[in-house]
């Protein structure tokens, strides 16, 4: 797939930043000053003016990211079919420049071919514009619906919003029915596109991923998969009702709402290299030696711009698998592909979840990060064990990444779920959330800091350097310090 520019990409990706925070911002003032529990809610001056500065920034932001959506909508009318053809050229100039207003003109079909230029570029056009709109529908749920049933905020916010686009005209677009069909057949013909690529061995590039990553994390993904895209209300906590999304992760999921996907999405955004990949190699190699098969381990990039947007202190989790020798002694290394043997005996030491796929990578690559948690289980879990969990890691080498992040699926995986698949006896604390059961980094390490400890840290690197003594309160700081009296006991 044709590249766009990289100036153009880290624009789309800060522009849909500051959409969600202003979004989270906009809810927490609706929380703190009580608007969605009272029809007239009293409000000072400064807060009044507050109100519309936040009105006013969504506009903005709005309209920044609205026509990445709106040049492909002319794609997904009624009375246009979207057809993928290897053999027809790309001929979708007519549509998108003279778009047909109405059903009545008849059905137009329009071919992409993504071997040719012009359709290779639309197909990226096609997905950005997608998880652009996705994330313009959840932004509008979050950020403007508290206020729009509120008549005395609502002429605050629109009778002098200092912008021709008020957010009664916001809300008309958000409920039209026409908006919301052509929504429904992107989010289709996406799935269909992505599918096809996976069925017939096709890699996505790093970019459709991404973009695929974050449409699926919103909340108006999972809803239209779920059904009707009429039957959703104009209710914030309906929807999330709607979504199976639990009252006590409601606002995690406001503050976070695209950290997934999104985190994907900005993942190789970075300001320099990880503390710990300027370790020498003689101090690498003696940290290998301190590692067994099926430690688990976590890290930490805070150099990285999808670090802000993961909840917890860590961001990642992985599997050491160990040595050829150490696989033989435990009986598996003759049940292991030839392929996987080869990039073992190539230095490949670590199963990990990475946007590309799950894949066998070596300690060295692992390092580029400034934090590290090593976690081992506490008792002798045996050697039938540790043969059945070791071939349960290898057997997840291949798999395609899970970017709808749902732990109760196996046939994608996500990086922390490596963990839950490969030690699946344990009581893995998971969430639920927007109708799907995920797993943390820091859901995992909570095992090392419970009242008994399933899971033994055994290596602490924070800020690049080692800790040496109390490493299990010392974890108790990083990942949940207002349990530091409870683990001290």
């Amino acid at each position: 797939m044709t590249a766009p520019a990289a100036g153009e990409t880290s624009e789309f990706q800060k522009q849909v930043a500051d959409l969600v925070a202003l979004r989270n911002e906009a809810y927490q003032f609706a929380v703190k000053h009580k608007i969605t529990e009272q029809k007239t809610p009293a409000l000072t001056r400064a807060q009044s003016n507050q109100m519309r500065e936040l009105a006013l920034r969504y506009i903005e932001l709005r309209a920044q990211l609205l026509p990445y959506a709106s040049n492909v909508a002319a794609l997904f009318q009624n009375n246009v079919k979207l057809v993928l053809s290897t053999e027809r050229a790309t001929d979708a100039d007519q549509i998108l420049n003279t778009a047909p207003s109405s059903l009545n003109k008849g059905l137009r079909t329009v071919y992409v071919n993504p071997n040719d230029v012009k359709g290779d570029q639309l197909l990226h056009d096609i997905q950005r514009g997608l998880a652009a709109a996705l994330v313009l529908m959840d932004s509008y749920q979050i950020a403007i619906e508290p206020y729009r049933d509120n008549p005395t905020i609502g002429y605050l916010l629109t009778y002098d919003v200092r912008n021709q686009t008020t957010l009664r005209e916001l809300s008309n677009n958000y409920y039209s029915s026409e908006y919301r069909i052509r929504l429904q057949r992107a989010t289709q013909f996406v799935d269909q596109l992505m599918s096809n690529r996976r069925s017939k061995g096709i890699a996505a590039s790093e970019l459709e991923n991404d973009y695929y990553a974050l449409s699926q994390s919103t909340v108006w993904y999972v809803t239209l998969r779920q059904g009707n895209p009429f039957a959703i209300t104009g209710s914030l906590r309906h929807l999330f009702n709607t979504v199976g999304q639990e009252e006590q992760n409601l606002q995690n999921t406001l503050s976070y709402g695209l950290s997934m996907g999104f985190g994907n999405m900005i993942g190789l955004v970075k300001t320099r290299d990880g503390k710990l990949s300027k370790l020498k190699s003689s101090d690498v190699a003696a940290l290998e030696k301190q590692l067994k098969p099926l430690d688990i381990l976590l890290e930490k990039t805070p150099f990285r711009l999808s670090d802000k947007m993961i909840p917890g202190h860590y961001g990642h989790v992985a599997i050491w698998l160990g040595s050829e020798q150490e696989l033989r002694d435990i009986g598996v290394w003759d049940q292991i592909p030839p392929q996987y043997q080869g990039k073992i005996r190539n230095g490949g030491r670590i199963v990990e979840a990475l946007r590309s796929g799950v894949t066998i990578s070596s300690l060295q690559q692992f390092l580029d990060i400034d934090d590290l948690l090593v976690l081992r289980a506490s008792a002798d879990i045996g050697a039938p064990y540790k043969k059945t969990a070791a071939l349960t890691a290898i057997e997840q080498v291949g798999k395609e990444y899970d970017f709808n992040f749902d732990v109760l699926t196996h046939e994608r995986i996500v990086c922390s779920e490596l963990a839950y698949v490969v030690f699946p006896e344990m009581p893995w604390p998971l969430a639920k959330t927007l109708g799907r059961y995920t797993i943390s980094p820091d859901n995992v390490a909570q095992l090392a800091i419970s009242e008994k400890p399933l899971l033994d840290p055994i290596i602490i690197y924070r800020d690049g350097q080692p800790i040496k003594n109390d490493l299990r309160n010392e974890l108790v700081k990083l990942i949940a310090p207002q349990s530091a009296v409870v683990a001290q006991k």
